[in-house]
């Protein structure tokens, strides 16, 4: 690999982590940044944050959602989507899509003030993407969506591989 993009660097004769050839490091700051904003921003303006959010995201795009199903797409843990969910619940944004039974899992689906909600959330998303988006041509936006769907399947790969990686110093 071209060491002008490798992860990592000599420093004092020690191998350590480069910031600015480290993904993970650019991954976990970016959402980090847009994370706090948003969550700050939200839960000024609607009294929700940034996880009730990414649960309504996922109502919008189909009824009858689990926590379960929300948790495997977005990647948030379960208790705190099962949380975030209540949350909701409690504040009359979702219901449960069959309220005669208390069967588990439960498939949550939005009430009328919980769509009125997330189109008010959805017009402020939109305006900070396109702040985020600033300066890239369309040409870009759509290489750099390609290549973070490569790396996101990547990840998922790893995610699932993680415990059985023997460390081999030679790769890295």
């Amino acid at each position: 690999m071209n060491k002008s993009v490798l992860p990592h660097k000599i420093v004092k004769g020690r191998k350590v982590i480069n910031l600015e050839n480290y993904f993970t490091y650019y991954f976990a700051a970016i959402a980090n940044r847009l994370s706090r904003g948003a969550s700050a921003m939200y839960r000024e303006k609607f009294g929700v944050g940034v996880v009730e959010w990414r649960c309504m995201v996922m109502l919008a795009l189909k009824d009858g959602v689990s926590a379960a199903s929300i948790s495997s797409v977005s990647g948030v843990n379960k208790s705190l989507v099962s949380r975030s969910l209540a949350k909701l619940e409690k504040l009359d944004y979702v219901e449960d899509c069959d309220k005669s039974t208390s069967r588990k899992p439960r498939f949550l689906k939005f009430t009328s003030s919980g769509k009125e909600l997330y189109d008010q959330m959805l017009e402020l998303t939109l305006q900070r993407e396109k702040k985020l988006r600033k300066g890239l041509s369309a040409a870009e936006i759509k290489e750099l969506l390609r290549m973070l769907k490569i790396l996101f399947n990547n990840a998922d790969e790893l995610d699932q591989l993680d415990y059985h990686i023997e460390l081999d110093t030679n790769d890295v």
